[in-house]
């Protein structure tokens, strides 16, 4: 009998150090949530994109004749005025052409001048029938023929004129010359376009910065809202700028749809050069010192798979539920944080105040045309429209919106997770502006932490998209 109760023993020992090290590796390899809780700190609301820096006009100086450049009198970084001399081309050929055309207008001017004498000698012969007419209307012709090459010698003259004259070039505007596109000593033609020889930037004390917006953020940028950016040549020094202009022109790349903004910059000591490709960042919104929650919080959901890791009992309306309940307990904490309403005087009872009806009635009693009997308008007393929250809390409707709406969170309380709603704000993308709803106390599930590969693969597929856990 001994013998058989040392097997018994021995048995129940073996399998109480089973159930004991199936335990132990159970709770070993049992996940842990990953919280957080409720802080203050600065959010910021900010669309970023990137941009290049320009002048606010830079002028291209061509010439209009063509050429052998003979002399260059500035060079890059030189500062003009308007009118100084940049370069000069081979005057030559243009000072032959000039001379060539005073000739002919002298030619011009005196066959016009013999023209004149034989047409008024003909005319006075007329005159005497001494001459016949058929002669003087020869001598008409052969003056207004005179007179037209005149004019046409004038013409030519004036353009040999004009041609040596844009032999000179000239700066247009006053600023300074960012880039020679020639040297002394080369040709360039003009026949077919003109060649750019200098490039000229009127004021680089400030620049523009061109900034290509994404469709889904241009919405949210308004001209006037300032303006923080960067360049990689000064990575330690902070810029600033305010948006100045958005620019209906979109332009698409590969589906890509995309706008212009044009950004104002000071150009302090002249850091920023033409060309420098800038990191913005536009500011939509900026708080400081608010209670916030990180993004993460929202956006928690549970699954099956982690409830079932976690040993609770799951169910397919656990969610609905659990959103319900928490939009309850949240309509009650903000009735009870709601300012006392004024008592309105009450007739004493059977008897109205004179000149009053009853709601939803006429003064002789009747109901309004259109209207039965007692019914109230919009679904709820004192006419506002069905479904609206009371006044100074959100409408359950707009749940999930980031900007001045509600999400629902997940807290622990006594180690089991129970659903929150809370009222948010603004988010920068990691924190979110919390208006109320949360507890400093709150220890508020951003995730789960687990320690075995395969149930965090097991658990993953079943938390869904990231546009698919907020409510």
């Amino acid at each position: 009998m001994k013998k058989y109760i040392k097997y018994i023993i021995l048995v129940v020992v073996v399998i109480a150090l089973i159930v004991g090290y199936n335990m132990f590796r159970k709770n070993k390899n049992r996940p842990e949530w990953r919280t957080d809780s409720l802080s203050n700190g600065n959010i910021r609301e900010v669309v970023t994109a990137s941009g290049s820096i320009n002048p606010y006009i830079l002028v291209e100086v061509g010439t209009e004749v063509s050429g052998k450049i003979e002399k260059l009198y500035k060079d890059f970084n030189d500062k003009v005025k308007k009118g100084d001399l940049l370069a000069k081309l081979d005057t030559e050929i243009l000072r032959t052409s000039l001379e060539a055309s005073k000739a002919e207008l002298a030619k011009a001017q005196t066959s016009a001048a013999e023209a004149k004498l034989d047409l008024d000698n003909l005319r006075e012969l007329v005159s005497k029938n001494m001459a016949a007419e058929y002669d003087l209307q020869k001598a008409q012709f052969r003056y207004e023929q005179a007179t037209h090459s005149l004019t046409t010698a004038r013409l030519n003259q004036q353009r040999a004129q004009k041609n040596l004259d844009n032999a000179y070039i000239t700066s247009p505007i006053n600023g300074v010359i960012v880039a020679r596109s020639v040297d002394e000593g080369q040709t360039v033609a003009a026949s077919l376009s003109s060649p750019t020889l200098f490039t000229i930037a009127n004021n680089l004390d400030k620049m523009q910065i061109t900034a290509n917006i994404d469709e889904a953020d241009i919405g949210r940028v308004k001209v006037g809202l300032p303006v923080e950016f960067s360049v990689d040549a000064y990575p330690a020094i902070p810029f600033a700028g305010e948006v100045k202009q958005i620019r209906l022109n979109p332009t698409n790349e590969q589906n890509v749809v995309s706008y212009s903004v044009i950004i104002d910059a000071d150009n302090p000591g002249h850091l920023l050069l033409p060309g420098m490709t800038t990191n913005v960042t536009i500011i939509i919104q900026s708080k400081e010192n608010v209670q916030r929650i990180p993004e993460a919080a929202t956006r928690f959901r549970p699954s099956k798979e982690i409830w079932t890791l976690f040993g609770f009992k799951w169910s397919d309306d656990l969610i609905m539920t659990a959103r319900e309940k928490a939009m309850e307990e949240f309509t009650k904490q903000m009735e009870a944080q709601a300012p006392p309403q004024p008592q309105v005087a009450k007739a004493p009872e059977g008897k109205i105040p004179e000149g009053k009806a009853p709601a939803g009635k006429a003064p002789d009693g009747k109901a309004p045309e259109g209207r039965r009997p007692g019914a109230r308008r919009g679904g709820m007393a004192g006419g506002a429209p069905a479904g609206a929250a009371p006044e100074g809390m959100p409408n359950p409707a707009m749940g999930g919106m980031r900007r001045g709406g509600m999400s629902m969170i997940w807290v622990l309380r006594d180690g089991n997770p129970v659903a929150k709603m809370v009222r948010t704000g603004i988010s920068d993308g990691a924190f979110i502006e919390v208006i109320g709803g949360v507890d400093e106390k709150d220890q508020l599930i951003t995730g789960v932490n687990f320690k075995d590969a395969k149930q965090a693969a097991a658990a993953n597929p079943m938390s869904g998209p990231p546009g698919m856990r907020r409510f």
